[in-house]
């Protein structure tokens, strides 16, 4: 009889400091072939459904060259010399348009596994399809005017970007469709109904953030008189049963989730053997909900996941390749917002009447724990900490300056710290960094703060993009959720992933005060 919750640890395995020498004897019940071959298909499909975004990009990528072809088809189809003509440069005509249009849509937000809308055709999508053509047509013009050769007549470049952004909206409807019926979504189900399986039950009954899957049930005791009156409705209670492997093929589940609240005495260790051997994913709930969140689980969070994870890389060559990262990335902000760093400081010289300076600087904690001093452009009164006492910036704050509120809901307010970059202090992408007294508080409150000071701090960050402006000790605690979620999972392609969609941050005005 498989039981969950009320019998005692698996007799295949041994706790720990036992002096017992006997073989572990695991003796799982393996699958069929017959109920392999059943379920290989769907789970295939669901596990596409996982990676639905490098489907989507590649879709989209392929859609986005094919429309300069259609474009040229359309505009020349009764013209055979000029349709000749035109698609002897197509190849590289269509790559620097797809390159170019895809690029703008990542910036503005439209390919985040853990955003906003990042799937479907709501007004917030169309929105940022349509800046993206906007976008990407000035970029377009820029690239023609510095190489000659892949400029295109305007009559044929506006075709390009209607068909463009008629496909993409096509393919968004059609991906819509597909997530969001139960076909590409993973069928979960929670081993487990303590506390840990109600809070993700809970979660999952919203489908705000765990858009992607169906927990079809929970193995368990019934969670009716526990504060979850919800999940008779919404989920299928499970109960015990004889088998776990029959139990999961039944209802075609794809991950099995242990939630259960006491891991030495509720896991049957041969039955989660079977389903792992028969193909099927067994997450513990922490793995699970940074995948699905993107960001950590701090709750009953130990030292040892930090040490025994594959993650947190820290070699040499990534200290290498961040850095060359910084410098380019640094080189191009520059040569980008120059003017308008000139105009900021202008306008801060000319609203003081020459009297404040333009620059404000100011101690914040980086890597290691050292102290450097950050620059910004100032926008708040040079006053605003007179008594010494060092305060978040509230919603409304009367301290900041009429071009201050401008410049902060621009982030311009930041472009000063690309010094901090050059220097080293700072990096392109990183934990946002905190003045000492706050970090100082801080740490005596949330566990674990102190990490996120084991890289760089940055100009933007994963948190950044995920949770709007911190101005309390909770606001702190959710935000390193996240910045541990990136020092974990750090790498180029991360970091290029912020840097980009921070455009749609700025451009959207969101989290800044």
């Amino acid at each position: 009889m498989f039981n969950l919750l009320d019998s005692p640890s698996s007799p295949s395995e041994q706790p720990v400091g036992s002096t017992s020498t006997a073989p572990l004897a695991f003796s799982p019940v393996l699958a069929s072939r017959r109920q392999m071959r059943l379920g290989l298909f769907g789970r295939w499909l669901r596990q596409q459904g996982l990676r639905s975004f490098a489907l989507l990009t590649a879709t989209e990528i392929a859609l986005l060259l094919l429309a300069p072809w259609l474009a040229v088809r359309l505009r020349f189809y009764d013209d055979p010399a000029s349709l000749t003509a035109a698609m002897q440069d197509m190849p590289m005509t269509s790559t620097a348009f797809a390159g170019v249009v895809w690029l703008t849509m990542v910036a503005l937000g439209l390919y985040q596994r853990h955003g906003r809308q990042a799937s479907g055709v709501a007004i917030g999508t169309l929105t940022r399809l349509v800046l993206s053509m906007g976008a990407g047509s000035l970029a377009l013009m820029v690239l023609y005017f510095a190489v000659p050769r892949l400029e295109v007549g305007r009559g044929l470049f506006a075709l390009s970007i209607a068909i463009a952004f008629a496909l993409l909206v096509a393919s968004r409807l059609v991906f819509s469709r597909l997530t969001q019926g139960e076909g590409l979504r993973r069928r979960v189900l929670l081993l487990g109904s303590g506390d840990k399986a109600r809070s993700v039950l809970a979660e999952t009954l919203t489908r705000d953030n765990f858009e992607r899957i169906n927990v079809i049930g929970f193995v368990g005791p019934d969670l009716s008189g526990k504060g979850a009156s919800r999940a008779s409705d919404d989920a299928l209670h499970l109960g015990q049963t004889e088998s776990l492997l029959d139990l999961a093929f039944d209802h075609r589940v794809d991950d099995i989730v242990v939630a259960s609240d006491d891991l030495r005495n509720s896991l049957c260790m041969d039955e989660l053997m079977s389903c792992r051997l028969a193909g099927i994913s067994v997450l513990r709930l922490d793995s699970f909900y940074e995948r699905e969140m993107g960001r950590v689980m701090l709750e009953g969070l130990l030292p040892s996941w930090f040490v025994f994870t594959n993650h947190f890389d820290r070699s040499v060559m990534r200290g290498i390749s961040k850095r060359a990262f910084d410098l380019i990335a640094a080189s191009l902000v520059v040569a980008a917002a120059w003017p308008f760093m000139l105009l900021v400081a202008l306008a801060i010289w000319m609203e003081s009447g020459g009297r404040e300076g333009v620059l404000y600087r100011q101690e914040r904690v980086g890597e290691g724990d050292s102290v450097f001093t950050l620059y910004k452009f100032r926008s708040m009164r040079s006053d605003a900490e007179s008594d010494g006492v060092a305060r978040w910036a509230s919603a409304d704050d009367d301290r900041v300056t009429r071009v201050g509120r401008i410049i902060r809901k621009l982030r311009l307010d930041e472009l000063p710290q690309l010094y901090n970059v050059f220097r080293g202090d700072m990096s392109m992408v990183g934990p946002r960094p905190e003045r000492p007294e706050i970090v100082e508080r801080l740490k005596g409150l949330i566990p674990y703060y102190g990490l996120r000071h084991s890289v760089a701090p940055g100009l933007t960050g994963w948190a950044q993009l995920r949770y709007p402006y911190g101005a309390s000790v909770e606001d702190a605690a959710e935000k390193l959720r996240y910045d541990l979620y990136y020092i974990k999972e750090q790498c180029l392609l991360f970091d290029l992933q912020i840097l980009l969609q921070t455009v749609e941050v700025v451009l959207f005005r969101r989290g800044s005060r």
